[in-house]
């Protein structure tokens, strides 16, 4: 998955957390978002990539973070 971009939701805890985590291990860069900050700090310490604060159910936020994504 090299130079592929990955944008996870949930990326914090549980399943999304894993999902990225194995995103980033077969070489995609993973862009992380989440609306719980420390969770998503500790995910980005742990599995690298852009950590995203976001809560997805604003689609005025989604926008803002796929911008940021982007612009990264």
């Amino acid at each position: 998955l090299s130079r592929q971009v990955a944008i996870v939701t949930g990326a914090a805890s549980g399943l999304g957390r894993e999902v990225a985590r194995t995103l980033a291990a077969e070489g995609a860069a993973v862009a992380l978002f989440d609306i719980d900050e420390t969770a998503l700090q500790d995910a980005a310490s742990e599995i690298g990539g852009l950590p995203v604060l976001c809560d997805v159910t604003k689609e005025k936020a989604v926008k803002a973070a796929v911008a940021q994504v982007v612009q990264a």
